[in-house]
């Protein structure tokens, strides 16, 4: 917990351009995950790729409404990384206010998500995590708090979980372009939200299939 509470701390200082964000002490009652609480199944491809299947117990996630609350921020998260695979500028910036507006919205007065420390911290960033992207207007910009946002919701989804879904954490590291970054799909396809259409199949890989 310590070093996600850390990784948020980075986040938001990332995305408001400030280091004013505050941690509100831990509460008892935030939901934990225990280092078992996942089964990890690696494949191998050609004797070089590799890719794990992870299965998640569900005794161990969030009850099922949270979880379906997750599905939907997750379905909107998908149609930022759309838009920036098309390099879809106003797209990409119109889906991550929505993302961001669902957050706080839809979690409202859900016990669970609002001890958390990380969400906490998030709703006390909230107006200046999304000034951030409201200034964003060139791809590169948008592409890049795009990678900070996909590690947040990866941490999120991780401990929260997903309702009966199987989702995939795609890597793409490309030195040729100065590019190392890991997004969330839905399916093994191959759109690359940071280098866009013209090099979707450079070198997105499926690193982990998550099922839940």
């Amino acid at each position: 917990m310590k070093s996600e509470l850390i990784f948020s701390i980075l986040l938001c200082i990332t995305l408001t351009g400030s280091t004013t964000a505050r941690a509100v002490p831990s509460d008892s009652t935030v939901l934990k995950i225990s280092k078992d609480t996942t089964e990890k199944k690696p494949r191998i491809f050609n004797n070089e790729e590799k890719e794990q299947e992870i299965k998640f117990d569900k005794s161990n996630l969030a009850p099922q409404k949270v979880r379906i609350i997750f599905n939907d921020l997750f379905s909107q998260y998908l149609k930022i990384k759309d838009a920036l695979s098309y390099s879809d500028e106003s797209g990409a910036k119109r889906n991550t206010l929505t993302l961001l507006e669902h957050m706080k919205s839809k979690t409202e007065g859900i016990e669970i998500i609002n001890k958390d420390e990380r969400w906490i911290l998030f709703l006390h960033n909230y107006e200046s995590i999304r000034s951030k992207v409201e200034a964003a207007n060139f791809i590169a910009e948008q592409r890049f708090l795009f990678g900070e946002i996909s590690r947040g919701i990866q941490e999120f989804i991780k401990y929260y979980g997903l309702n009966d879904k199987t989702i995939y954490l795609m890597n793409c590291k490309n030195d040729e372009k100065n590019v190392n970054a890991s997004w969330l799909s839905d399916s093994r396809d191959k759109k690359n939200p940071f280098l866009g259409s013209i090099n979707d199949t450079v070198c997105a890989k499926v690193k982990e299939v998550w099922v839940f």
